[in-house]
């Protein structure tokens, strides 16, 4: 439980992190942004990442405040159905994701030759980071 406790703490320090980066950026958005809006789409994603990363640092310290709540996300974090059927939504939805890009793609040819190569070339990439990772955790085990 010591390791978790330890894993939980790491937890808070990145996503302090991530906050602390997500406040600059829109803080940089609205001091350099465009025509100086700095509410556009992309202050909302920031801000939205905030607020995520914020919550997470909220939960996270009320686990380490509370042993039972503690126990609670240790027991989440450690059990094997929910981690055999995260991975099976993972798998499903890489799969219904490169199908979709790859209809997408031969729909764009005959609109617009650039936009068919940029989801060719970010279906390549996707399929790259896939066999990479795959190597990685076959290699593992």
């Amino acid at each position: 439980m010591e390791n978790f406790r330890i894993t939980i703490k790491k937890r808070i320090y990145f996503f302090i992190l991530l906050a602390v980066i997500m406040v600059a950026g829109i803080i940089l958005l609205a001091a350099f942004g465009r025509a100086n809006d700095g509410f556009n789409a992309t202050s909302g994603i920031l801000g939205a990442m905030l607020a995520i990363a914020v919550g997470n640092i909220i939960t996270a310290k009320t686990a380490l405040g509370n042993e039972a709540k503690l126990k609670e996300m240790y027991i989440k974090h450690t059990d094997e159905r929910s981690a055999q059927i995260t991975k099976e939504a993972s798998t499903t939805t890489f799969h219904v994701i490169l199908i979709g890009m790859s209809i997408a793609t031969v729909i764009a040819n005959f609109f617009s030759e650039i936009v068919s190569c940029t989801l060719s070339v970010s279906m390549a990439f996707i399929f790259m980071v896939y066999i990479s990772v795959s190597a990685y955790y076959n290699k593992k085990m």
